[in-house]
């Protein structure tokens, strides 16, 4: 089975969105609580995720959470 280019776009596109979704569910439940100014809902964080992923990152919204 050969996939058209078409095809591949589409799958890059909902794969882009799986993941901006994902990691904007993420980081909501994450650094909430750290900075409510910030990550105030699911919506502001879907604006972070789409920043990071799709540019080098605006400036305005940055996770301050430690990984442990």
């Amino acid at each position: 089975m050969v996939l058209k280019k078409q095809e591949i776009f589409t799958i890059m596109v909902f794969f882009l969105v799986f993941v901006i979704l994902f990691l904007a569910t993420i980081m909501y439940l994450v650094e909430n609580p750290a900075r409510p100014d910030k990550f105030s809902s699911i919506p502001a964080a879907i604006w972070w995720a789409m920043m990071t992923v799709t540019t080098v990152g605006y400036g305005d919204i940055y996770p301050v959470t430690p990984i442990d």
